[in-house]
């Protein structure tokens, strides 16, 4: 039977990794291996780096898990979810956009939208955290039978 050190490691091998905590410790034994360079590279590097850490900390917010920083320091919840994520966007939204070969634009195009989103679901989660549920507005589109969030 592989011991547990094998099995982790096997996991930790792999880009499908079914935990935020996984990935963070993926992305810091292979942070040297992701593509980087100077400008739009190192932006796109870092943000996918940053929505990563955002995730994990919405996850374990949720889970009132300890505090763990992309180091692996007990730290507190000293900043709120949203904000964090908007100072990922922010970052990201300095990147250069005529830098990027053409090919790389739709990506960047999503990634710019999971930050968004990112900046959306924190701020849910932080007054959920802060009044017991959310609220959400939302608009039921007759025609097409659909409802549609404001």
């Amino acid at each position: 039977m592989p011991s547990a050190e094998h099995l982790d490691a096997r996991v930790l091998a792999q880009p499908s990794l079914p935990k935020a905590r996984q990935w963070l410790t993926w992305m810091a034994y292979h942070y040297s291996r992701l593509p980087h360079g100077d400008g739009w590279q190192e932006g796109t590097r870092d943000a996918l780096i940053g929505l990563h850490h955002c995730v994990a900390c919405a996850a374990r917010r949720l889970r009132g898990n300890p505090t763990w920083d992309l180091q692996g320091t007990m730290t507190d919840d000293t900043e709120s979810l949203e904000d964090m994520a908007q100072r990922y966007l922010r970052r990201f939204e300095q990147i250069n956009r005529r830098d990027v070969p053409i090919r790389f634009e739709a990506t960047l195009d999503c990634l710019y939208g999971a930050l968004r989103q990112q900046v959306r679901l924190g701020r849910e989660i932080d007054t959920m955290r802060r009044a017991g549920k959310i609220e959400c507005d939302v608009f039921v589109d007759e025609v097409n039978r659909t409802a549609v969030e404001q």
